[in-house]
């Protein structure tokens, strides 16, 4: 996540799934895998801001809409407006500029995040791009982007539900889905109940979700009310 893309259409997408589960009781928390912003460029999915709201989360839409039009696009401005109420976040950015240690840097920032977000039932990561590819190993200069599997499966074997943004690629959909089935040959991910939603919206994303057997019938039946509104517009269930 970068500052810059605060309100864009992957916020709305990630905000409204985040805001019904929240409803079934469970407690979040989100690490906003924060980089640092790119010069010159800012989120640019954000033609739904101009049309009327057609989901069932109004709120929703015209927050996002008065953080953009008055240019107060950030993590931070999310949090103070309490869309997601009594939510643990974890906002340091991850940033691997004049870094000469990559591996201790991420090692000791992955570390203080798990840390603090242990007493929360779910977990939302929200990397720029998603989990981690063979070109950009977790370390390398622009491995910041990304979530490792490995990070992913620490929130899970601490007791927690995750879900993991990630952007979709060019390749056929069922080998691009195929990756996120790795953690069932994990031993910290093995157990989780494995499911996604598809975001077709101007940008396809993803979402994918690693649930205790304990929370998937919570979070089922949070997606499916949500899918049984204006949001089916939006999202789909992807079967792996």
């Amino acid at each position: 996540m970068k500052n810059q893309y605060v309100g864009d259409i992957g916020d709305y997408t990630k905000l409204g799934i985040l805001r019904k589960i929240q409803n079934t009781g469970l407690t979040l928390g989100v690490n906003w895998y924060l980089t640092p912003n790119d010069a010159g460029v800012d989120g640019r999915h954000i033609e739904y801001l101009s049309r009327p709201c057609d989901t069932a989360d109004t709120e929703l839409h015209s927050i996002l809409k008065t953080i953009v039009a008055d240019d107060l696009r950030s993590v931070a401005e999310l949090e103070n407006r309490q869309l997601l109420c009594n939510a643990a976040y974890f906002h340091k950015v991850l940033d691997f500029s004049g870094s000469a240690d990559k591996k201790a840097l991420r090692d000791s920032w992955h570390k203080e995040a798990v840390a603090l977000l242990r007493s929360q039932n779910l977990i939302f990561l929200d990397p720029d791009n998603g989990l981690e590819v063979s070109s950009h190993k977790p370390h390398c200069i622009n491995g910041n982007k990304f979530a490792a599997y490995q990070e992913v499966a620490d929130y899970f074997r601490e007791g927690a539900s995750v879900i993991v943004y990630n952007h979709r690629d060019r390749s056929p959909e069922s080998k691009y889905l195929e990756r996120f089935t790795r953690f069932r040959e994990m031993a910290d991910a093995a157990d989780a109940d494995l499911f996604c939603l598809k975001a077709s919206r101007f940008s396809v994303r993803d979402y994918l979700f690693l649930s205790q057997a304990r929370h998937t019938q919570k979070l089922r039946t949070a997606v499916d009310e949500m899918l049984k509104t204006g949001w089916n517009q939006y999202l789909s269930y992807r079967t792996l």
